[in-house]
């Protein structure tokens, strides 16, 4: 009498102990966090950028010079996965013309960048948008000129620390404000266009 009570309650003990076996099994093994805490929802960089600005027309018989100066650049999104980015950007640069004048040219764009490979940095980025600028075209005008233009953005650089919460990415850009045609009091200047290089160095938090 006392063997098969020993034996059932071995048999019990067994069948009690099976299922947490069984779960301490299946569960698989916690992750270490990546350094600097895990990364959320969020998109946001910031930097700064050295710019070159070259305006052009199509009947233009001058020859433009190109114009150099700091820019802003900033974006602000969503994270979509771990290779896109989606949100809005921001691009700001003023630049002094011969006249005097400050052009300054803001460009507000919805941007996408995307990563081929989620294990490597290297990023490609395209948008589009409007571009405000004002003083706009002063070797053909004495007036300063406010308008609305088209923007188009596209880019690449690579980005360090990809899967972190703080990392940092380096850039190059090209912004085009499509101003279209500019009514002057003489003349009708016909598709008037800006182009805007930048290469630069931003903060990414994500």
């Amino acid at each position: 009498m006392t063997g098969r009570l020993l034996v059932a309650l071995v048999w019990m003990c067994l069948v009690w102990l099976m299922p947490a076996d069984a779960v301490a099994q299946s569960a698989p093994p916690a992750q270490p966090a990546p350094e600097g805490g895990p990364a959320s929802n969020l998109w946001l960089t910031g930097g700064v950028a050295f710019g070159t600005l070259r305006g052009d027309c199509q009947t233009c018989e001058e020859e433009f010079p190109y114009r150099h100066a700091t820019s802003v650049l900033v974006n602000a999104g969503y994270r979509a996965n771990e290779r896109m980015d989606v949100g809005a950007e921001v691009f700001w640069m003023p630049v002094d013309s011969e006249g005097g004048q400050q052009i300054n040219t803001t460009h507000i764009d919805a941007v996408a960048q995307f990563r081929p490979w989620a294990s490597q940095g290297f990023f490609v980025k395209g948008g589009a948008g409007m571009a405000f600028v004002r003083n706009w075209v002063d070797l053909t005008a004495q007036d300063p000129i406010n308008q609305k233009a088209l923007s188009v953005v596209i880019g690449t650089g690579w980005a360090f620390r990809p899967a972190q919460r703080f990392g940092f990415q380096v850039f190059a850009s090209q912004h085009v404000a499509a101003i279209g045609d500019l009514q002057q009091a003489e003349e009708n200047i016909p598709d008037v266009v800006g182009n805007f290089w930048s290469i630069g160095v931003s903060v990414v938090i994500r």
